[in-house]
This record gives C-alpha cells, structure tokens and sequence, in this order.
C-alpha cells in the first residue's frame, strides 16, 4: 500500500471513529437527560468535537440518534454497481449489503441498537425521521439497481421492488438480532436472504416493466 492510501485509509478510520463518537454522545444524553433536553452543544461536547464538526457529519440531533443505515447506503451502492454484469440484480443487491462496513467490517453494537430502537418508538418526531431516512435509503438503491440494469427507475418498477424487498428483509434480519442475539447480525441477514432465494423472487436478470 502506497503512503499516500495509507494517509487516506487513517483519515478515513478517523471520520469513522468520529461519527461513530458523536451517535454515541447523542444516544447516551438522549437516554440520560431526554430528547427534550437533547442540544448539538451538548452532544458536540460530550463527543469532544465542535459544533462545527458535528454538522459536518449529521444535519440535526435527530440525524445523529436514527439509523444509520443512511450513512452506508452510498458505499451499498458503490459496491452494488461494481458487482458482475451477469449476477442477478436482489443477488448483487444482496451482496453489496452484506459486504458493507455496516454489516461487515464494523462490529455492531446489540444494545445501542436496541436502545435506539427504543427511543426511537417512544418519540414520533425521531420515528418519522426513522421512516425518511429509510425511504431515502430505498430510493437511493432503487436509482442504483436501475442504473446497473439499464433501465428508468420511473418507468419500470422492478427495481423499486427488489429494493423494497431488500430494505423488508434487511429489517426483519435486525428485529430478529436484536430480539434474540444468539447469532451475528451478519449471519442472521445471509439467513434472511436464504429465505428470499427458497420464494425464487427474481432468478434471472428481469425484463423492462416499461
């Protein structure tokens, strides 16, 4: 490895650690001291970062307490669009989800999931936040999947489609983790996707809708 993707490697890792910090400075205030009393200052603080810092990486306090699935739906979508052109379209969407750091490379933390969870039910501003950053997720891997089969995503619906079904099972693969906890999120989502393969949703590359 060259010095200077060494450098962008560090700086990388570093951004990590620092988002990774201020999510978990805004959960554990968040849980301590209410939503209501939640402020960027604080969570800057806590995180020993700067407000400054902190917009550099989340729009809002509510950004930095939902999931966070929005942050790696980009790499999702890298990933997806590097796949090979013959892989079925929900097989390379499955892969590049459970290549992502998300799911791969980065140990995800059962009880903060579970926590955020919590105090995202309990508090309708944070779930209707929830729901547009998953919505935001879908379309972004709907607009991928269309780029990587040629088609118009207005036009033709499958891939609106397969990234609904992949978001569903991504969903219930975490709802069974975190219920449960006996196996690795990682492997509960190839379970997941198993299933789907055993419903034969989308074998074969489709044709247009359109």
């Amino acid at each position: 490895m060259t010095e200077h993707a060494q450098g962008l490697g560090r700086r990388e890792q570093k951004k990590r650690e620092t988002r990774r910090a201020i999510r978990d400075a805004a959960l554990d205030l968040a849980m301590e001291n209410g939503l209501e009393n939640l402020t960027v200052e604080a969570i800057a603080q806590t995180a020993g970062v700067s407000p400054r810092t902190f917009f550099n990486y989340f729009a809002s306090k509510e950004d930095a307490l939902v999931t966070q699935a929005a942050e790696s739906a980009d790499q999702v979508c890298k990933l997806l669009l590097e796949r090979p052109s013959e892989e079925p379209p929900l097989e390379a969407l499955r892969q590049a989800v459970i290549h992502s750091d998300y799911f791969g490379a980065d140990p995800v933390n059962r009880e903060r999931v579970l926590a955020r969870q919590r105090l995202t039910q309990s508090h309708p501003s944070l779930m209707a936040h929830h729901l547009g950053k998953i919505a935001q997720v879908e379309r972004m891997f709907a607009d991928a999947l269309a780029e990587r089969m040629g088609v118009d995503a207005e036009d033709d619906i499958t891939p609106q489609l397969l990234a609904a079904v992949v978001m569903s099972a991504t969903r219930v693969a975490v709802r069974q983790w975190v219920r449960k906890g006996e196996l690795p999120l990682y492997g509960l989502l190839e379970t997941t996707f198993k299933q789907l393969d055993h419903l034969g949703l989308v074998a074969q590359h489709p044709e247009p809708t359109g």
